[in-house]
């Protein structure tokens, strides 16, 4: 397919070989992008990244932590009370656990693994914090109590926590993350997934994301938007999470399987990922992965035959909590994108410090920034506003074929 090349400003452009389709033509019609002839046009299957791309993830973890952190004070309050030898005892009020505790514990246990080398999923990672978290302020309270009682029984005393216990305090922590996520959509998310599907009715609009964000369950929002939704928690996918090509070979996997035969007209041919290599028995196949992480989602899913999308969006219009950008922003011009010197803006986003929730390590940040670098040259295209996307979306079809004006 053709070369394609982002620049500063616009915040897109597609640069098409030479005879290639007039773009004059391209911009929203107003309707679906169908062909003359009735059969699919456009994409086959469009991804998206959620956290940062469709919704800001810091103010979503932060209140899912806070109503976390509100049910753990309740919790070991309880259980505090309950384990308290002295019948007679007063109620006690135990110390609240902070975020920075749970951060601080999460850190710990990632540490003490990585010295085994020992990978577990974010879920399992959060409830042992969990577990870790109310043991130890459970303990606190009571020997609080016990001191106030003379009672030296406290060195003796264990604090047991269940399964059940802990597992409810996840979901619910889940549960208030797709809340807030709802809550802190960007402004023009449901309005740009409500044009892509009316300009696109045959693709498939899936999301691929490390997380445990699931649009699907947003439903008071944009669950009807997606078809599907691939972690990388899920059993046949960790740990071979983004920037792995594993999940991203899952989530084609299941397009081929369940949603191939929805595209019924030219260009739905069979796809297939292996490592970091794809093949596919159609070239008029068209996958498009938007997502805000260039290592994540622009360099992982190009390497896997995705044409990639970088949203970067407009710092005064989003509070795009983590910026991926490696202080280097690709330069415009003629053929593929190429890496130039990036603005003392994007310079400052680098050196910013890593969000508070955040237990990456600096040797990690320090890959990342490596990966970042690296990825620059598979940016298909670059938007600054979710608006943007169903155009540049379109273009990238009709630079592939997809899509006949």
């Amino acid at each position: 397919c053709c070369n394609l090349g982002i620049s500063n400003r616009p915040s897109y452009s597609l640069l098409l070989r030479a005879n290639d389709v007039d773009t004059s033509s391209s911009g929203s019609s107003g309707g679906n992008d169908s062909t003359s002839s009735g059969t699919s046009s456009g994409p086959h299957l469009i991804t998206f990244d959620l956290d940062d791309t469709i919704f800001p993830v810091g103010p979503v973890v932060h209140d899912a932590n806070v109503a976390l952190m509100e049910h753990l004070a309740s919790l070991t309050a309880s259980l505090t009370n309950a384990n308290n030898a002295n019948a007679n005892a007063p109620t006690t009020t135990t110390t609240c656990i902070t975020q920075s505790d749970f951060i601080a514990s999460t850190k710990f246990i990632r540490s003490e693994l990585a010295k085994d080398g020992i990978k577990i999923t974010y879920t399992e990672l959060r409830k042992r914090t969990i577990q870790r978290e109310i043991e130890r302020i459970s303990l606190i309270g009571i020997e609080k109590s016990n001191n106030n009682d003379n009672d030296s029984s406290s060195s003796s005393t264990v604090v047991t926590i269940s399964k059940e216990v802990v597992s409810d305090a996840y979901e619910l922590w889940e549960e208030h993350r797709h809340m807030a996520a709802e809550r802190h959509l960007y402004h023009d998310t449901i309005a740009m997934l409500d044009e892509l599907k009316e300009r696109f009715p045959d693709a498939t609009i899936a999301a691929i994301t490390n997380g445990k964000g699931n649009p699907l369950r947003m439903t008071n929002t944009i669950a009807k938007y997606f078809d599907y939704c691939i972690s990388g928690e899920d059993d046949n996918v960790f740990p071979y999470r983004k920037p792995d090509a594993g999940i991203y070979k899952v989530a084609v996997e299941k397009y081929q399987q369940e949603y191939n035969n929805i595209n019924t007209g030219s260009g739905s041919g069979r796809v297939s990922v292996s490592g970091s290599d794809t093949s596919s028995d159609d070239d008029d196949f068209c996958w498009i992965h938007i997502g805000d992480d260039l290592a994540n989602d622009v360099g992982a899913s190009a390497q896997c035959g995705a044409k990639s999308i970088w949203v970067d969006l407009d710092e005064e219009l989003y509070n795009q909590t983590t910026h991926t950008g490696s202080g280097t922003t690709p330069s415009s011009g003629s053929g593929s994108a190429g890496a130039g010197a990036g603005t003392d803006n994007d310079n400052e986003k680098q050196q910013q410090q890593q969000p508070v929730w955040s237990t990456a390590t600096k040797e990690e940040q320090e890959m990342r920034r490596i990966l970042n670098e690296e990825a620059q040259k598979y940016v298909a295209a670059r938007v600054q506003n979710l608006s943007e996307l169903p155009d540049v979306v379109k273009n990238i079809s009709i630079s592939m074929g997809s899509v006949n004006v």
